[in-house]
């Protein structure tokens, strides 16, 4: 059932009339019919004011549980329930790379707590580096899946660069000859890299490594591999994993 479901639902059980709820919420019939026939949506902090209104809990409110009632502790901050409203209105390839991004920052945190610090002081010779088995496609798009903590392997390296967090596996021979495919790329993590670096990016749920390049009002990845074509980056579902950073 959806939040607008769930009001109106919650409107006739409470026998209360869309005039009252305008009136006592200061929200216009308008509002309420263009809820009801799809064409607007509620924000986060009506949903809010709304759950309050009708003594059930936002969680209620937005499909997260089929408890109305309110539990002190137990419901949503504000920015947690921003991020669910937002995450709803995504397409399903942009949810993917949101739960993609997350699960890596989630993995990233996990490992400084268990002393796994991110090489970032010296260039250090023969160390240990961390690196992800999901490989990032040179050549076509490859899902970066995640198949829990133990997805990764860690790696002797003979020489790391300095600022260097992690690796990754590449796929695919369109970064040559820069890169070849199954080499190691290291990376430092970073959400942006300049025009003309190389970086790690999801797009659309799938991970590449590429040169980003800026032609013609628009940004594109670019393989040094010149029978690849630039792929043109539209709308919000790009993420910039980190740069690449070489010996």
């Amino acid at each position: 059932m959806t939040t607008i479901e769930r009001i109106f639902l919650l409107l006739e059980q409470r026998g209360i009339t869309r005039y009252r709820l305008s009136k006592d919420l200061g929200i216009s019939e308008g509002a309420l019919f263009s809820w009801k026939n799809g064409t607007r949506q509620p924000s986060t902090d009506l949903i809010i004011k709304i759950a309050a209104y009708f003594n059930v809990s936002a969680d209620y409110m937005l499909g997260l549980t089929e408890n109305p009632e309110t539990t002190k502790g137990q419901d949503f901050s504000k920015d947690e329930t921003d991020l669910v409203s937002t995450y709803r209105q995504l397409t399903p390839n942009s949810k993917q790379t949101v739960l993609t991004v997350a699960q890596m920052e989630l993995r990233h945190i996990r490992a400084n707590a268990q002393g796994e610090t991110p090489i970032s002081v010296t260039k250090k010779r023969g160390e240990m580096l961390k690196v992800y088995n999901q490989p990032a496609a040179a050549g076509f798009g490859n899902y970066l899946s995640d198949n829990g903590d133990d997805d990764f392997e860690m790696v002797s390296v003979p020489c790391i660069p300095v600022g260097v967090e992690f690796g990754i596996r590449i796929q695919g021979d369109s970064m040559l000859p820069d890169i070849d495919d199954g080499e190691i790329v290291f990376v430092k993590r970073q959400q942006s890299i300049d025009i003309g670096e190389i970086g790690i990016f999801i797009y659309d749920g799938d991970a590449y490594c590429k040169k980003l390049v800026y032609r013609d009002n628009n940004y594109y990845l670019r393989s040094t591999n010149s029978k690849y074509k630039d792929i043109a980056l539209f709308g919000d579902s790009i993420y910039c994993v980190g740069k690449v950073i070489f010996n």
